[in-house]
């Protein structure tokens, strides 16, 4: 505990002192706790003591960073909150006491230095670095909890300290209230795993906040759909041994590899308006919709090919397509395109471009699959988040007007 309050006494004091002060405070500090307890730099199944070191370690680097323009306030509320680590205990609580702590130090760093800010934005930055927090807390893993939290905190509260919505404190309550319901009757239908409702709800909320409910409609047909064809001659997936695991609950890597790359698009259009992006949304979910619906079809069919030879291969290979996987995908993209096209999302002229470049990423999914992942060089979410972005570019490139 004592090394935990030292880091976050130093957050609190870097809100006056010069960064370059706190730098060498911080650089003093990991001196002294590594000679003290005698230990080397470890990266995963760490001890208690090895924890704190790379968390100092990566305290002085973030501390750095505050030298050369980044700001300070995200990067000492990272630092702050490793302290809140020694409190966790189930995923509402983990949420309550980082987005807590996360707002005080926000509050306090404003007041002190009188900078002039909007509740709603300070809020959504906390809320943001505590569902970030949770997440992280509520995922089984032999990597050091306290660096990833550095990392993870680190990383959002820059990115929305960038991105941050100027929504109000009404809109900002709806959205995580409406994303985080969701995802907990998600939990209950046991289509969604506690690491998937955290993540669910940061993707939810975002996207209600940057665009509107009408595009958490379309990512929620892929969650909902995806997760009923995950049912689909379940039995046989089952006895073949490729059947989701969990009976098809997603967990986090699923939400955001699928999610991100429609994040992006969302983000990129509630910030610039630019029609484009919305296109390649839609595009790039219909993509995640198509690619699970011809995977979970393809693993219960006879007939699978490998993509890059055709060559006869297991169901439920990477890479791996199918007659019927073939159609099921390409009824993914026709159904994302027409719910974007009533939803008013997207105009007529759309349709074609998005439908091709949907279909086009579920097949660079599959060669990806076929080759990197089968190497090991890529997991299957970073595919799904690939496949998902190639669509969504194809879509803006194909809509792009010729000067």
């Amino acid at each position: 505990m004592l090394p935990a309050l030292v880091l976050a006494a130093i957050a609190l004091i870097a809100i006056k002192l010069d960064s370059r002060f706190v730098v060498g405070l911080l650089a003093l500090s990991t001196l002294i706790y590594a000679r003290r307890v005698e230990i080397s730099l470890k990266l995963r199944n760490v001890t208690e003591e090895e924890s704190y070191l790379n968390a100092y370690l990566f305290s002085t680097f973030l501390a750095a960073l505050s030298c050369f323009g980044f700001s300070k306030d995200v990067i000492f509320a990272s630092v702050f909150l490793v302290l809140i680590h020694n409190f966790r205990k189930n995923a509402l609580w983990d949420v309550a006491i980082y987005t807590t702590a996360a707002l005080f130090y926000f509050l306090s760093y404003y007041a002190i230095n009188g900078v002039d800010v909007k509740l709603a934005q300070v809020f959504f930055l906390s809320l943001s670095g505590g569902l970030t927090a949770a997440l992280v807390e509520s995922v089984d893993t032999n990597a050091d909890k306290r660096l990833t939290l550095l990392i993870a905190l680190s990383t959002v509260f820059t990115i929305f300290k960038l991105y941050i919505p100027s929504a109000s404190l009404l809109s900002l309550t709806f959205a995580f209230l409406f994303s985080f319901l969701v995802s907990l009757l998600a939990l209950y239908a046991k289509v969604a795993d506690e690491s998937g409702v955290m993540s669910a709800t940061i993707v939810g909320t975002t996207l209600i906040l940057f665009t509107d409910i009408r595009f958490f409609a379309v990512i929620l047909l892929f969650y909902a759909l995806g997760s009923v064809i995950t049912k689909y001659k379940y039995s046989v997936k089952l006895e073949r041994g490729i059947a989701e695991q969990a009976g098809g609950a997603r967990g986090y890597a699923n939400v955001f590899g699928n999610s991100l790359a429609p994040l992006f698009f969302a983000i990129q259009y509630g910030v610039l308006r630019e029609e484009i992006f919305a296109a390649a949304f839609v595009a790039a979910v219909a993509a995640a919709l198509a690619d699970t619906m011809a995977s979970e079809v393809g693993k219960a069919e006879e007939k699978v090919y490998l993509i890059t030879n055709l060559d006869r291969v297991e169901p439920g290979t990477s890479g791996g397509v199918s007659f019927k996987g073939e159609l099921a995908a390409l009824v993914g993209c026709i159904i994302t395109a027409l719910l974007a096209l009533t939803l008013g999302i997207v105009e007529v002229n759309m349709l074609s471009p998005i439908m091709l470049s949907s279909f086009i990423g579920v097949h660079i999914d599959s060669l990806l699959g076929a080759t990197l992942e089968k190497k090991g060089y890529l997991t299957n979410s970073a595919v799904n988040f690939l496949g998902t972005l190639s669509a969504g570019i194809i879509c803006a490139l194909m809509l792009l007007q010729p000067p």
